[in-house]
């Protein structure tokens, strides 16, 4: 009797200790505030694996999302808070979405209808806080450390106000004759690297792509935290697209 008993004891601790392992090691995802765009609306989150890891950030646009957009200038921004694990892990903090219904310069490129899915590693009253490139060149001239940026990136002319300077690749396809489909563009402002920047056609996620594609590396990091490898294109059986940010690796 008194072995059955102890046997019983054990099994109920093991199944108990089994339990908190599982529970311990499932991944999960935080979201954050819903922001309505078009007929639907889009949402920031970020996943995290058992051990509380940020794996991957993101937004998710919900179907409808792409209807009734506005169609005439200015372009509309969206602006999107990060899950409160994504800040402390990750050097971001918020994300910045620009819808335009007529792209932008330089227009025989970019002068389609996109959107600009930035991704900011500053806060958002610093963000749109920027002057006007005229009224204030200095910190969008005033280039981060080279090692911050990937070598194959270069300075586009001037900049934004509420955005920084932007970087692109002069390899991408879409300055070597192919259509702009989907880019990706780093930011900067004042010395350093303030933003990392999705740029996709409207045309393009309507095709629901599956994309996963490596972001092009600096060879240092101004501050500590994980950083995205690859970035992805996902849409589910509902309909709903997810853009993320994935593939963290600590630097």
């Amino acid at each position: 009797m008194k072995n059955i008993l102890l046997y019983l004891s054990l099994a109920v601790v093991v199944a108990s200790c089994s339990k908190d392992d599982n529970n311990a090691q499932q991944p999960s995802r935080l979201t954050g505030p819903a922001v309505t765009m078009g007929s639907g609306k889009i949402n920031s989150w970020v996943a995290l694996d058992g051990q509380g890891t940020p794996t991957a950030l993101g937004f998710t646009i919900s179907k409808g999302a792409y209807d009734n957009l506005p169609t005439t200038l200015p372009a509309t921004t969206y602006m999107l808070e990060l899950p409160a694990a994504a800040s402390t892990k990750t050097p971001f903090n918020h994300l910045m979405i620009n819808w335009n219904p007529q792209g932008h310069e330089p227009i025989p490129i970019y002068g389609v209808p996109h959107f600009d899915m930035h991704f900011y590693m500053v806060p958002m009253s610093e963000v749109m806080s920027i002057l006007p490139y005229q009224v204030n060149p200095g910190p969008f001239d005033n280039k981060p450390a080279a090692a911050y940026m990937p070598a194959s990136y270069v300075k586009n002319p001037g900049g934004v106000p509420g955005m920084g300077a932007h970087w692109i690749d002069p390899s991408s396809p879409e300055f070597h004759g192919q259509a702009f489909t989907e880019t990706f563009i780093y930011g900067s402002y004042d010395g350093h690297v303030t933003f990392m920047e999705p740029m996709i056609t409207l045309a393009y996620l309507k095709t629901n792509p599956a994309l996963d594609k490596a972001i092009p590396q600096p060879a240092q990091f101004e501050k500590p935290g994980y950083y995205p490898t690859h970035y992805t294109i996902r849409t589910d059986a509902d309909g709903n697209q997810e853009i993320g940010l994935t593939q963290l690796v600590k630097h």
